[in-house]
């Protein structure tokens, strides 16, 4: 395993070189964004506008699926592999693991009912705190990862956006 990388491309404003890294970052920071969104709205909602919550909740639970799987094949897959980054990576695997337990526990609730506000509660928090927690992420990333893997990994979680809005 890798310790750190030493062929860390550092550009300076308007070489082109951290291109990669911002593509990147935008990519998931416009993802938090539209999903904070989301939350915002089905939280404004009230408990009489069962087809609203249902269809802002389908939004929410498709975006938010999408978004993680996108970090974790090949965002967490590349930061996995370097011995700084491991840790904190092995979390975000957890805490998306116990975002996709608090969406299953959905199956079978209706909009309607009282425990579904407090879910949605629950995993908007979660969501609020593990992307805050990201920021520090992406700081380690900028480390540890060169231009060019940021570039790949930014073209591979374009590639799965087009195939999962296709399909």
């Amino acid at each position: 395993m890798k310790t750190h990388r030493d062929d860390v491309h550092r550009g300076g404003p308007g070489s082109g070189k951290s291109q990669g890294k911002t593509e990147l970052f935008d990519l998931l920071r416009k993802d938090h964004e539209e999903l904070k969104d989301i939350f915002k709205k089905i939280g404004k909602s009230s408990k009489k506008e069962v087809a609203t919550r249902q269809e802002l909740f389908t939004q929410l639970e498709r975006e938010l699926l999408n978004h993680m799987e996108a970090e974790e094949r090949f965002f967490y897959t590349a930061l996995e592999q370097v011995d700084e980054s491991r840790p904190r990576v092995l979390e975000s695997y957890e805490e998306h693991q116990v975002a996709r337990t608090i969406i299953g526990a959905f199956t079978g609730l209706a909009v309607d009912d009282e425990r579904w506000p407090a879910k949605v509660k629950v995993l908007s928090r979660l969501f609020r705190q593990h992307a805050d927690e990201e920021d520090d992420l992406f700081k380690l990333a900028k480390k540890v990862l060169d231009n060019d893997q940021f570039q790949a990994i930014a073209t591979k979680v374009q590639e799965l956006r087009r195939e999962t809005k296709q399909s």
